[in-house]
């Protein structure tokens, strides 16, 4: 197969780095903020940089994955796992797809559940401001005016493998108050459109870029 790719520059994918799976705890809040966002792809075997270690027993990696999004994660996600071979290597690759039911949950660090999300290819605790929309119900799949434009300057300002422009350079550039722009951005986070990429910058999603390209 083609070498997994980087997870510094891949904010949809998690590289776990050893040939047995960390806390399963992890895993959850990973898938957690995999649903929560467009989905992503769980690498066990490689390392950041890409280079193969290979897993001790694909098929026992694959059940633990299965059981973790069984009885970690609520509601669990239907997970797509498949065991692929690289330099030689067994590597296992679960896929999470996106949740049309959100918050999805997982075990925070005082074990009570909570919602998580993506910041570029880390795991976080998703900012009260997203759960509060999630609770009123599905995200908007039609946007205005202001949050169609939003988009089209977070696309012009973030590219892949950068940190993508800050709260105070996107209010500039959409010609908004900071505190309309924090309001929609958060409207789009929950829609899974846009993501905070590092503490303080966006970018944009998969989906993101192509609503960005609608007239």
């Amino acid at each position: 197969i083609r070498r997994p790719p980087r997870s510094t520059l891949f904010p949809y994918t998690t590289l776990f780095r050893s040939e047995r799976l960390p806390r399963p705890e992890r895993i959850a809040r990973t898938m957690s903020a995999f649903a929560n966002g467009v989905g992503g792809k769980i690498w066990v075997g490689v390392r950041d940089d890409g280079s193969i270690i290979g897993v001790a027993d694909a098929a026992e990696t694959t059940a633990e994955l299965r059981r973790i999004a069984s009885d970690l994660v609520a509601p669990s996600p239907s997970l797509q796992v498949r065991t692929v071979q690289c330099d030689g290597a067994d590597l296992v690759v679960a896929e999470v797809p996106s949740s049309e039911v959100r918050p999805v949950l997982a075990p925070g660090r005082d074990g009570k559940l909570a919602p998580f999300v993506r910041d570029g290819s880390s795991t976080r605790p998703a900012p009260r401001a997203i759960q509060r929309v999630w609770s009123r119900g599905a995200a908007r799949v039609s946007l205005d005016a202001r949050e169609r434009r939003l988009l089209r300057e977070i696309r012009l300002r973030a590219q892949d493998g950068t940190a993508g422009p800050d709260l105070k350079e996107v209010a500039r550039a959409s010609r908004l108050g900071q505190r309309a722009a924090r309001r929609a951005l958060v409207q789009l986070q929950a829609a899974g459109l846009v993501t905070e990429r590092t503490a303080g910058h966006f970018g944009l999603t998969p989906e993101g870029h192509t609503r960005a390209r609608r007239r």
